[in-house]
This record gives structure tokens, C-alpha cells and sequence, in this order.
């Protein structure tokens, strides 16, 4: 066996360069325990927050600055400040997927109030280099509303109670209205949350929020309920969520609905005055019915059956019928079904007067019947139709909705009803009546009325024709001629300089009249000369007769503009109200970068980023990213702004591009006062000045396999520099901090000055180290930090002195061996001779001897001497 006992220093290497001025810091992020309990993350412009305890800022700045986080209330006196050490380059904090050079500051929360957040940047000596603020409102306090309750909810609704019933009412827009919504904070948004009788979530849906008046609506008409038959016991709760990240969570109110009729679609049975059958009980003289039958009455006289688990009388959501035409009367009941009888006159089936009843509803089921009229029985008016005489447009149909402001004051001056000839004089009735000669098809009715300007109105009267006796009646029709010059929008607004979001507040007074046909048609944003835009945006909110409009007025075409906002009603009512002057910018700002792409810089100062813009006197810089290298790194950078839109960049910890593919790319962004962003990325080497080992070494170093801290033959250490020099030549004096960089594909890690780093670590090796006291030098110790491993491991050292060299040292860890040679390993014993040649494996550095006194007088690492020791040897054997 072969035993070597080297007595060999270590090796280091690596440095990075850092650089003073003024810096651009910013406040990342701040994180919080929110009351709920919830860890929470904002952006430095969220405004509003909710926490307790602590809370930590994230700030990032430059290698050899301090950042400095402060609340101050809004007297500007301080609540509470901290302030971080000298930040180094293994100060890396990670915000959002991204890396930086910067530190995490905690502060105590405030108490509830409005406070502003300064972030500083200082230099090493403490005075101030960057001060940005950020507006605070601290609110910890959830949402209140005053109350909550089913509006429109006639038509026999329970809205009390510990169960709410509701149906789809009227023509109304049957809603939950949500009153008295206030908060400190703005109001960020309302939930509905619907659960099913098992539990289960059905529905949670967004709310109108009226933020003008303190509302948010919901509506229940169609979509918020699944089909129901008031046989399922709902649970009802809204969220309210303020801005800060607050939210409340109403009581639970149990809610029943019924939208399910299941009317019957036809009669069960026809009156025949010649026969005496029994179809059910009350039935007698009713025959089943069938589909294009004979009636052989007119009024017709109809039976129906209902189950009677569907009859309001055995159960709340059963139905009913009303009839207004005639006879309805239940006649009869059996354990199953409900019996009921009525009379009309034949072919009036209209809704108005004749229907099916839902609970919680106006109606629920229309009547219908295929039956032909007997010739022995007498017909029923028909009315075809009604004109109106009017001033504008002549006779023309009594169907003119939305009469238009524009043509107003309209005067109708008589009216004319159409219908089909009868063997009797026919009594017309609108608004007057007219009668219709034996075999005549129209009358005239001398009724006036005018629409006036200033005014609106609605003509919904009803329009019928009867016979002599008014036994028989017509289909009804129904006028439809509204119009409003009386109600015009009214306007009120709101303008985010900052996000350039525009909100409108539009009221529409007498909304819902007419059957909601007295309603809003539109809001928008026009120029000064009438000319509408269309920014991004629009309706956000509709509470009824309140109605939000919101804009992005980034996203108008360039120019500059008058603005103005308009709001029309249905009729034609136009509100305009003046905005205000806006220039829009589309144009991003112009940006160049001073570095050719594929270039060869020294130093970061190389790199000049100016910014400018035709509009914004001050655009700015959004984020710097440093990719590349040979470990592929990859980190946000902090600049300074030397001058009005001209930039430099703040230093990290780099290395050389010492060959092919260890190129950076910098990538850098920016923004205008709009929005409008640029980007521009530049590829180039990083080759920065070096200093050299004093023992004049290229760079490489050999060192043995061990734990052990060894040194020269001179007493001197691994690592020994010579002056380190500024680019003007002078050495480096003063103290600094020196930091050394293990490259993230080292195959060893090393311990350097006493401090352990693994690859692709970066460690402070040495504390406001005197260069002025060593002569501008470095003397470093280092050793592999684990035995036995062998590789190549590239160290990088740096100071924060301001543009200072970097050294450069690749660690290479070796094992002693050796390899054994003989003329012949076939041998007879103590006959032939024996020669045996022990010399140094390739790649070994060292040269062998069998005196430990020479192993031990060479220098480890400029001439490494290995001892070779025999375990043992042929008895007769010599070395030599």
C-alpha cells in the first residue's frame, strides 16, 4: 500500500463589483395576518389593508445601501420605523417569482386610520439617497349594511318570519334589495349565496352594487332559483367585501319560492245543455272534452280538474283560477281532484281577465281550448283592431310605443275600431264608445287627447266590443302608446386621475312606469362636437332606477378631448353634462439602451437607459432582469436616475463571461403616465477588469482532497492578491465588506475564510476589511469544506468597494495516487529479481520521495511533494 501524507494550502476565487449613487428602491410588497387569520400579500398601491400584529415590507435596493421603512399618520409625525443592516449580495429576497437584492423590514400595525408608508433607501453612512410614498388607509372593520328584504313582493308574499315565501310577482323585477351598505374602506364587491335544503351551494353570483346610494340588487325573477314548487326550504346570505379585505357574511335567512304552476293545459270538460251525463262531482250535463269539439253554448261553460295537492286550499303553493268574464266556482272535490266550472263568452281567453293564479304571482297559466262554435249559437264580437288619428304621422295602429320626445306635443284626435260585420248593432268602448251598424266593420269614437311637451304619460286603455245585451264580449285589445318629455336622466361623476377610470352616476327618475318601459337606454361619453367614443367599458351596476357606468379613458383613440357625458331615456330624453379636458396617450415612451447587443462591457456603469415621451414629462422605469451567465442567474435590479430620464443601473453579484455561452441579457421596461409600456432587452459579455494572484498563478489552483486549511512554504495563505485598483489606477483604501460567490456548478464546496459555501451560494467572508491597513490586498484561506471529492470548483471574490477588480480562481481538489509498474509481475522467489516503479497518477501534481523531510519543505501548492511509504516489501528488497 501506498500511504501519502501532502502537506498542501488551499485556494480562492471570486469577486463582483457594487457601485454608490443615488438608487431606485421600491416597495415590493407587505404581507399581514388579516383578522380572519388569513396570511394576505399586497402590492405597494393597494391603499386599503386589514392587518394585525406585525407587518413585514419587502423593499429592494442596492448591494452596500440600507432600506428604511417609516408610518407616519397624516400630521406627518412617526408611529413606528425600522431600518435594515448594510444589505450585501447575499441579501436576496424573493417577491413574486422574482429575485432581488433588498431586505424584510417588520412594523407594528397601525390602528385603524389613514397613514402614509415611506420607503427609503440610505447610503452606508445613513443620510438619505431615495424616499418613495405610498398612501395607507388601515380598516379592520367588516362592512354593515341597515337592511335586507324582497322588494315587489305582493301577490300574497311572506317577506317576515323566520321563512320568507316568494313568487315572480308582478311585472315588476322581483329582487333582493341590500340597504344602508357602508364601510370605512370602498366597497370592493357583493355576493349572493343561494344553499339548497341538503346544504349544497346552488348559487354564488356577484351583486350589483349601486355605490352612489348604498345598494346592491338581486334580482330573483328567473336564474337565481332552480325550479320550485314552495317545497324546498332554502338558505339565503350575502358577502359584502370591502377594499381593505374585510367582508361580512349576513345571517342566514331561510327563503321558499314557487315558479312552478303546473296548470292544466286544457278543460277536463264542455257543457252540453242536451245531455245528462255525470263527468265528476258537479259535473252533470259536461262531456269530456276533446280537441275540436263543438260547443254548443255561447258563453261557453268549461269544467276543470285540478289534484288537489296542487289547489291553494290543501297546499300554500297550489294554484288558483280568477275569471273575470264569468261564472268560476269550485263545484265538487273527491279524494284526488278539484272540480271547477266556468263561463265566458267564446274565444275571449285574454289573461287580463281570465287566468290561472300561482302563489306569489300576478298569474301563473294562460287558458286555452281547440273548440268550434256551433252554427245555432251566437257569435262573439271580433274586434280586429284600433287606430289612432294622429296629428304627426294620420291614422296609424294604437301600438306606437316610445314616442319619441323629438316629435312631441302629438295630438290624437279621434280613434277608429275595426272589426268583423254582425247580424246586431255592436258597441264599441275606448276611451268613449261608438256603435257598428248591422253588417258595418268600423266605427269611429270622437276622443281626444294630447301629448304634450313637458310631460309623459301612458294610454293603456282597454278596447272591447259587446252585443246589444253585453252577454257576448270580443277579445280585448289593449292600447300601447306612451311617451316621456317629463323625466329626464340625471347626472353625477367621479374621475380616478391615477387610473384615469371614469365612473357616471345616472338616475333615471319614474323608471318602471309603463311596464319598465320608462327606462334608461343608454349612457356614453361623446367629444365636445357630439362625437361618441368608445372607451373600454360600461354598464357595472343596475339598481333600478340608479344606474353605474364606468370607463377606462386610457383606452381612448390619442388626441386630446373635450369630454362630455350623455344619458338618454327610452323616449328620447337626453341629458348632457361637461366632464373635463383629458389628453390620451396611446404612444409608449421612446427608450434606448447605450450597449450595442453582443457587446463587451467592464463594468456596469457601461449601461446608459434614456427614457422620454412625447407627452408625460416624466415616464419611468417599471423593471430591470439580469439573465444570464455562467450559472444562468437570474435577478431584478435596482437604477438610479442621474438625470431628468437618463438611468444607470445598481450592481449585483456578476460573473465573467469567460467563454461561449456565459453571456447576460438585460431586459428593461418602462412606462408612461397611461399605461403605454416599452421593453428593450440587450444581449452582452460581461468581461470586467481582474486582479491576479501575487504568486503570479493563472488562476487555476491545485488543492489536495482534505479538510485541511494549508498554506505556501512562506507562511502565506491560499489566496493571496495583489492591490486591488480603481479604474483611474489608484488602490483601494478604506474598509469594505468582501464577499465571495461559489459558482453554481462548483463540484465541491469550500470554506472560505472560515465561512462554508455551497454552490451557487453567496457569503460575506470578510467585515469591513482595512485596505488601506493590507495595501489594497486580499490574504484568504480556503479549503474544500468535504473530503474526497474531486472537481473543479470556480470561486468568484468581490468588495463593495465602488468599481473595484474581481478575482477570479478556479479551486481544483486532487487525491494522491499512484501508479505501480514492474518488468515483470511473474517472478520465481529467490531466484529472480524484482523491480517495482511507483509514479504519480495522471493528473496528479505532485512528485514522490520516500524522505519526509523534503515532502515536508516543499511548498503545497506551488511544488506539491508527496511522501511514498511501503507497507511492506519482499524481505530481501531494497528501495532506492
Amino acid at each position: 500500500m501506498i500511504n501519502f501524507k501532502p502537506k498542501i494550502p488551499a485556494m480562492l476565487g471570486a469577486l463582483a463589483v457594487l457601485t454608490a449613487g443615488a438608487a431606485h428602491a421600491e416597495l415590493l410588497e407587505y404581507t399581514f395576518k388579516a383578522p380572519d387569520g388569513t396570511q394576505r400579500s399586497l402590492t405597494p398601491n393597494a391603499n386599503y389593508a386589514n392587518p394585525t400584529g406585525n407587518i413585514s415590507f419587502a423593499l429592494s435596493a442596492g448591494i452596500d445601501r440600507k432600506v428604511k421603512i417609516s408610518v407616519l399618520r397624516s400630521d406627518g409625525t412617526v408611529v413606528s420605523t425600522a431600518t435594515s443592516h448594510l444589505l450585501g449580495a447575499t441579501d436576496r429576497i424573493t417577491v413574486g417569482g422574482k429575485s432581488y437584492y433588498g431586505a424584510e423590514l417588520q412594523l407594528p400595525a397601525p390602528v385603524g386610520g389613514a397613514y402614509t408608508i415611506r420607503a427609503e433607501i440610505l447610503a452606508s453612512d445613513g443620510s438619505t439617497v431615495q424616499t418613495d410614498e405610498y398612501p395607507l388607509t388601515v380598516d379592520v372593520t367588516p362592512p354593515t349594511y341597515s337592511s335586507l328584504a324582497p322588494v315587489y313582493s305582493n301577490y300574497g308574499q311572506v317577506t317576515s318570519g323566520d321563512v320568507w315565501k316568494l313568487g315572480l310577482g308582478g311585472s315588476e323585477d322581483n329582487a333582493f334589495l341590500l340597504s344602508g351598505i357602508s364601510d370605512e374602506s370602498p366597497i370592493k364587491g357583493v355576493k349572493a349565496k343561494l344553499y339548497r335544503q341538503d346544504g349544497s351551494l346552488y348559487k354564488d353570483v356577484s351583486v350589483n352594487y349601486d355605490d352612489a346610494n348604498g345598494q346592491a340588487r338581486q334580482s330573483f325573477q328567473s336564474g337565481f332559483f332552480p325550479a320550485s314548487d314552495l317545497d324546498e326550504v332554502f338558505t339565503l346570505q350575502f358577502e359584502i367585501s370591502d377594499s381593505a379585505g374585510n367582508s361580512y357574511l349576513s345571517p342566514r335567512q331561510k327563503v321558499m319560492f314557487d315558479s312552478i304552476t303546473n296548470a292544466p293545459s286544457a278543460p277536463f270538460g264542455v257543457y252540453d245543455p242536451s245531455s245528462t251525463n255525470n263527468l265528476g262531482p258537479g259535473l252533470t250535463g259536461f262531456v269530456a272534452y276533446t280537441e275540436g269539439m263543438t260547443v254548443k253554448t255561447n258563453p261557453i261553460k268549461l269544467a276543470w280538474r285540478v289534484p288537489r295537492d296542487n289547489w291553494h286550499e290543501y297546499r300554500e303553493g297550489g294554484i288558483n283560477m280568477t275569471n273575470a268574464l264569468g261564472e268560476m266556482s269550485k263545484v265538487g272535490e273527491d279524494a284526488s281532484y278539484v272540480y271547477l266550472v266556468t263561463t265566458a263568452p267564446y274565444g275571449n281567453t285574454d289573461g287580463n281577465y281570465w287566468r290561472w293564479v300561482n302563489f306569489g304571482q300576478w298569474g301563473g297559466g294562460g287558458i286555452a281550448y281547440n273548440l268550434t262554435l256551433s252554427p245555432s249559437a251566437p257569435k262573439s264580437p271580433r274586434l280586429l283592431g284600433v287606430d289612432y288619428n294622429y296629428s304627426d304621422i294620420g291614422w296609424s295602429s294604437f301600438y306606437r310605443y316610445w314616442v319619441n320626445n323629438s316629435v312631441l306635443p302629438v295630438t290624437v284626435s279621434s280613434i277608429r275600431v275595426k272589426v268583423e260585420p254582425r247580424p246586431y248593432v255592436q258597441t264599441a268602448v275606448h276611451r268613449g264608445s261608438c256603435e257598428i251598424p248591422v253588417g258595418q266593420d268600423s266605427c269611429v269614437i270622437a276622443n281626444s287627447f294630447t301629448m304634450a311637451k313637458g310631460t309623459t304619460g301612458y294610454v293603456h286603455d282597454n278596447a272591447t266590443v259587446f252585443n246589444p245585451d253585453k252577454s257576448l264580449r270580443s277579445n280585448p285589445l289593449w292600447a300601447e302608446v306612451n311617451w316621456n318629455d317629463q323625466h329626464y336622466p340625471q347626472l353625477s361623476q367621479q374621475f380616478d386621475q391615477n387610473s384615469k377610470v371614469f365612473t357616471l352616476f345616472v338616475n333615471q327618475p319614474g323608471r318602471g312606469a309603463y311596464f319598465d318601459r320608462l327606462r334608461l337606454r343608454s349612457a356614453w361619453i361623446e367629444d365636445s362636437k357630439g362625437n361618441k367614443l368608445s372607451p373600454t367599458g360600461g354598464l357595472i351596476a343596475n339598481n333600478w332606477e340608479n344606474y353605474t357606468y364606468q370607463w377606462d379613458l386610457k383606452t381612448l383613440p390619442e388626441g386630446q378631448y373635450s369630454l362630455v357625458a350623455a344619458a338618454e331615456e327610452m323616449h328620447g330624453p337626453l341629458t348632457r353634462q361637461p366632464m373635463f379636458q383629458i389628453t390620451s396617450d396611446r404612444t409608449p415612451p421612446t427608450m434606448t439602451l447605450s450597449v450595442a447587443d453582443g457587446a463587451a462591457i467592464q463594468t456596469l456603469d457601461d449601461v446608459v437607459i434614456t427614457l422620454a415621451d412625447a407627452i408625460d414629462p416624466s415616464p419611468k422605469l417599471t423593471s430591470i432582469a439580469l439573465v444570464g451567465g455562467p450559472a444562468n442567474d437570474k435577478v431584478q435590479l435596482s437604477w438610479r436616475e442621474e438625470s431628468k430620464g437618463r438611468f444607470r443601473l445598481e450592481y449585483p453579484v456578476m460573473f465573467p463571461s469567460l467563454k461561449e455561452g456565459e453571456s447576460y441579457t438585460l431586459t428593461v421596461s418602462g412606462e408612461d403616465a397611461q399605461g403605454n409600456a416599452v421593453q428593450k432587452a440587450v444581449g452582452f459579455e460581461y468581461k470586467p477588469r481582474q486582479v491576479m494572484l501575487a504568486d503570479g498563478m493563472d488562476g487555476k489552483v491545485m488543492v489536495p482532497a482534505v479538510t485541511h486549511e494549508f498554506v505556501h512554504a512562506d507562511g502565506k495563505r491560499i489566496i493571496e492578491t495583489k492591490p486591488l485598483t480603481l479604474s483611474d489606477g489608484a488602490v483601494v483604501t478604506g474598509s469594505y465588506d468582501v464577499f465571495a460567490t461559489l459558482r453554481s456548478d462548483a463540484k465541491v464546496p469550500l470554506v472560505v475564510n472560515g465561512v462554508r459555501i455551497e454552490p451557487g451560494q453567496t457569503m460575506g467572508i470578510m467585515s469591513q476589511h482595512d485596505f488601506g491597513a493590507s495595501g489594497g490586498r486580499l490574504s484568504i484561506p480556503v479549503k474544500p469544506a468535504v473530503p474526497d471529492v474531486v472537481g473543479s470548483s470556480s470561486l468568484l471574490v468581490m468588495t463593495s468597494a465602488p468599481n473595484s477588480p474581481i478575482l477570479v480562481v478556479d479551486i481544483n481538489t486532487w487525491k494522491g495516487t499512484a501508479k505501480l509498474s514492474a518488468e515483470s509481475w511473474t517472478i520465481r522467489q529467490v531466484i529472480d529479481p524484482v523491480k517495482i516503479y511507483a509514479l504519480p497518477e495522471s493528473g496528479v501534481p505532485c512528485r514522490f520521495t520516500t524522505k519526509e523531510d523534503v515532502a515536508m519543505a516543499a511548498d503545497p501548492i506551488r511544488d506539491p511533494v508527496c511522501l511514498l511509504q511501503w507497507d511492506r516489501t519482499p524481505d530481501e528488497a531494497e528501495q532506492t
